[in-house]
């Protein structure tokens, strides 16, 4: 088997998190997530299926997972 060098464009869609300031938040199960990883909870997902979550600002190109439903605000991308 041999390893092809793509970038990560070319094989899946990079989705910006949304806007959710703490003001906004309603605590509940679903895990926020920052480009600094996970940050809080809210009482809604913006992704309501498992999901990787990738910095875009600060902590640029950090991977995280999350195994559930997650909301990943507007400092990350999300697939």
């Amino acid at each position: 088997m041999s390893w092809e060098e793509k970038r990560i464009g070319e094989v899946c869609i990079l989705n910006y998190g949304k806007n959710l300031p703490k003001t906004k938040r309603q605590f509940g199960e679903y895990p926020v997530y920052s480009s600094a990883g996970l940050i809080d909870y809210h009482s809604k997902s913006l992704v309501d299926e498992e999901g990787i979550i990738i910095g875009r600002k600060g902590s640029v190109g950090t991977l995280y997972y999350s195994k559930k439903p997650f909301f990943p605000i507007d400092t990350s991308y999300y697939v």
